[in-house]
């Protein structure tokens, strides 16, 4: 297989990484009912990290760190379970991992794509954005069908 194939299925392959895990990201924050002030401040956070890259690294874990603190504060729990005590910490402990890697593969992405920045920012503002927006519709769905049916 050359070089150019080979880069080819890379740059797919992470993009597809990408976009799932913003699938999750909007499954997830819609699970816990994140307020539309977590979604701006969400979305301003994958602006600054799309652009900035790796750069952007220290910013975006506080405020993963901040959001599992409000979490654990508020006792957040997904909307469709009922979770208590060790399994409910170690939910919070599993969102917590996920999004770190999330935000990593995000600020690395411009790297490991090599691709310019500006081509690279809207390409992976749409991507996420795509992937927050369609974790949501998915769990509204869901949702939406456990709450209806008899």
């Amino acid at each position: 297989m050359n070089k150019s194939v080979r880069s080819k299925i890379w740059t797919w392959g992470y993009l597809l990484g990408l976009w799932s895990a913003y699938i999750a990201v909007g499954w997830v924050l819609s699970a816990y009912a994140a307020p539309a002030l977590m979604w701006i401040w969400t979305l301003g956070l994958i602006l600054y990290i799309a652009w900035a890259g790796s750069g952007g690294i220290a910013v975006a874990m506080l405020w993963v760190v901040s959001v599992v603190w409000i979490a654990a504060y508020t006792f957040a729990t997904p909307l469709l379970m009922t979770w208590k005590g060790p399994t409910w910490a170690i939910s919070l402990v599993g969102v917590w991992i996920f999004a770190i890697a999330v935000v990593l593969l995000l600020a690395f992405a411009q790297q490991a794509l090599h691709w310019p920045r500006k081509f690279a920012f809207t390409r992976l503002v749409v991507i996420t954005y795509m992937g927050l927006g369609i974790g949501r519709f998915l769990y509204l769905e869901l949702l939406s069908s456990l709450t209806t049916s008899p």
